[in-house]
């Protein structure tokens, strides 16, 4: 079990509160459908999900994934699939280098049983499995993305999917899914220095988001974060900062008129090592 998981800490409405009840992940591919199309092994994530009309999803790609984790993160971005209610729309937006600028993967709506489908369930369950193809391939691509640039943007990727819910009409539910390892290491904001905890870095940051306009502006979403590790192992992080980086994130999101409902190694009900 990792440090991390050790810590067992997520971040919800009351605060920093323990993680539990993780069981075994979810077997279902979204490259390889069951039978029924859809699987949602996590009871949270689904409770989280069912009354969303729009998901934006943003995961880690090519060199911003940590080293053997590409399997637990897969797994978490086709439970977000898996989970999402009918009708909701997935937005995929790789998290890289360059966030900001990158263009979804992929965008979806989740089939509906209405008109067509309503009367015909085969029709139906093709509909809902052409989708999960279509997801799943475009998460296959991640791990090829921006290979060999320096640095994570996941502020970025966070402003890109707010710009998304700024388009949103009504009062609608809307959730951001981040899965990354937590740190933001960029050009203008590095949240990682040896000893140092970055939840330090979270009034300077906020006072250079807000003067340059790019204050992720989240219209009430709520966001759900999962994947942090310890990052690569020459950066020698101690768990003081592992759990100061919840800190960070939720400082930011709650600027940006957000709601950050978990910061953990994983989902609930998915586990770190598929």
């Amino acid at each position: 079990m990792s440090r991390l998981a050790a810590l067992g800490f997520a971040v919800g409405l009351a605060g920093l509160i323990p993680l539990a009840g993780c069981g075994a992940a979810s077997r279902a591919s979204a490259a390889e459908p069951t039978s029924e199309a859809r699987s949602c092994a996590s009871l949270w994530l689904s409770t989280e999900l069912h009354a969303a009309s729009s998901v934006e999803l943003l995961v880690a790609a090519g060199d911003t994934i940590p080293v053997n984790r590409w399997p637990a993160y897969r797994a978490m971005a086709a439970e977000v699939t898996g989970c999402a209610g009918v009708g909701a729309t997935i937005t995929l937006r790789p998290i890289t280098a360059d966030s900001l600028t990158e263009l979804p993967l992929f965008a979806g709506e989740v089939p509906a049983p209405t008109g067509p489908d309503a009367v015909n369930p085969l029709r139906y369950r093709s509909d809902l499995r052409a989708f999960i193809v279509k997801a799943g391939a475009a998460f296959d691509r991640l791990p090829q993305l921006e290979r060999g640039a320096t640095g994570s943007d996941p502020l970025g990727a966070l402003q890109a999917a707010a710009g998304d819910l700024r388009l949103e009409a009504g009062t609608s539910q809307r959730v951001v899914v981040a899965i990354f390892n937590g740190w933001q290491q960029s050009r203008s904001l590095n949240l990682f220095r040896y000893g140092q905890d970055p939840s330090t870095s979270t009034g300077p940051a906020l006072r250079a988001l807000r003067a340059s306009g790019a204050l992720p502006e989240l219209n009430g979403a709520d966001v759900v974060i999962a994947g942090l590790t310890t990052g690569t192992a020459r950066m020698q992080t101690s768990d003081a900062q592992l759990a100061e980086l919840c800190t960070f994130w939720r400082s930011v999101i709650a600027a940006g008129h957000g709601s950050l409902k978990l910061c953990a190694a994983a989902l609930p009900g998915i586990s770190e090592t598929p």
